[in-house]
């Protein structure tokens, strides 16, 4: 498992996160979230943790993508413009990018089909963090200080390419 799949990972998961969410909410109008500072103080333990529940999880999170990239192509939709529609969902303008109630209708199946894929996918993650007995919110601290702060980021890294 090489540090760039591990980049690709989150960064492909925080946008999934971010477009999934809007679930439930439909075309609710929501403020902006603010952004947090993200946690940097980790022992050598929660580091070594962290990667190595990493190394379990990837391969998870990389299924769960392939099969919602899929869902989304089987619906005709391109994955492009499902992200754009998802994020004007969740802004509440989705009229404003397609007026097109067939695309609609194909936007919402898609997008119901990933929520599943996704929330079976969360699940299994953290069953894989709970197994070894790492707390969910370090692990949650850690994700986010990994996306945020460039010396946790090449530390993980660095442990990522030794590893290998």
């Amino acid at each position: 498992m090489t540090y760039s799949k591990l980049t690709k990972i989150f960064t492909l998961s925080a946008l999934f996160s971010f477009v999934f969410a809007f679930g439930a909410m439909s075309q609710q109008q929501l403020p902006p979230a603010p952004q947090q500072q993200a946690n940097v103080n980790f022992s050598e333990d929660d580091y070594k943790a962290f990667v190595k529940i990493n190394k379990e999880i990837i391969p998870i999170q990389q299924d769960a993508q392939e099969t919602m990239l899929k869902e989304i192509e089987g619906k005709g939709m391109d994955v492009n413009r499902f992200q754009e529609m998802a994020q004007a969902q969740q802004a509440g303008k989705i009229t404003d990018v397609s007026e097109d109630p067939e695309e609609i209708a194909k936007f919402n199946e898609a997008g119901q089909k990933v929520m599943e894929v996704q929330q079976e996918a969360q699940q299994t993650i953290q069953k894989k963090i709970m197994e070894h007995e790492f707390p969910m919110e370090k692990f949650q601290q850690m994700s986010m200080a990994y996306n945020q702060n460039e010396e946790v980021r090449a530390k993980v890294d660095k442990m990522l390419q030794e590893d290998e």
